[in-house]
C-alpha cells in the first residue's frame, strides 16, 4: 500500500507538468499532503507510537487544509481564479519531469544496492525534490515557486520513510520549522503582486 500511494505521489508531479494553473497546483498540494500523511501512518502501522500520529495528523492539517486554504484566499485577493495561469504549456517541462522521475527511480535502485533502503518511496521522494525545483527555475510567480517549495518539503517528508530512519518523528518534526519560512514567503508574493495589480486595474 505504501508503495501504491508513493506511485500515485509521483503521478501528482507528471500532472504538476501538464498544468499551469495556481488552482491546479492547489490541488496538487491537497493530494500530496494526502498522500504523505498516508505513507507516514502506513509505515508505522504496526509500531503504535502518539508521536507518530501527531505527525501524520499535523500533515494533514497544515499541508492538505491551512496551506492550501491560505494560497486559494491569496488568489481570491488578487482576483486571480479566473486568470492564474503561470505561463503557457510547453511540453519540454513534461520531458525534464519524466526525466526526473526515471532518474530517481534509478538511483534509489542503485542506493538499495549499497545499503538497505526502501527503494520506491526513496525514489519518490528523490523524485518530489528535484520536481520541485524544478518547478521553482520554470515558472515566475512567486506563489508557484512557494508550491515549489510545499512540493520539495514533501519530498523530504517521504526521505524519512525511505531511507528508514530510526528516529524519522524527528526528522519530520524539524520539517515543521520550514512553515515559518513559507508565512514570509507567501507574504512576500502577496505584496509582490499587489504591486503589479493595483486597486480598481482588475482586468490587467
Amino acid at each position: 500500500m505504501i508503495n501504491a500511494f508513493t506511485i500515485l505521489f509521483c503521478l501528482t508531479l507528471i500532472y504538476l507538468a501538464v498544468t499551469t494553473r495556481l488552482s491546479a497546483y492547489v490541488l496538487i498540494l491537497v493530494l500530496q499532503g494526502m498522500l504523505v500523511a498516508g505513507v507516514h501512518t502506513l509505515a508505522f502501522f504496526n509500531d503504535f507510537a502518539w508521536s507518530h500520529i501527531v505527525v501524520a495528523a499535523g500533515v494533514l492539517l497544515i499541508r492538505t487544509f491551512l496551506i492550501p486554504s491560505y494560497i486559494a484566499k491569496i488568489m481570491r485577493d488578487l482576483d486571480m481564479r479566473h486568470s492564474d495561469s503561470t505561463r503557457r504549456y510547453h511540453p519540454g517541462f513534461l520531458i525534464q519531469m519524466a526525466a526526473v522521475i526515471v532518474g530517481a527511480f534509478v538511483l534509489s535502485n542503485y542506493l538499495s544496492r549499497l545499503t538497505p533502503v526502501n527503494v520506491v518511496p526513496l525514489g519518490a521522494a528523490i523524485a518530489g525534490m528535484a520536481a520541485g525545483g524544478l518547478l521553482i527555475m520554470r515558472r515566475r510567480l512567486l506563489l508557484a515557486h512557494v508550491v515549489g517549495f510545499l512540493i520539495i518539503e514533501n519530498g523530504l517528508f517521504l526521505l524519512a520513510i525511505g531511507v528508514q530512519a530510526e528516529m524519522p518523528w524527528m526528522i519530520e518534526l524539524a520539517g515543521f520549522l520550514d512553515l515559518f519560512v513559507l508565512v514570509f514567503l507567501m507574504g512576500i508574493a502577496m505584496n509582490h503582486l499587489k504591486t503589479h495589480f493595483p486597486e480598481g486595474e482588475s482586468d490587467d
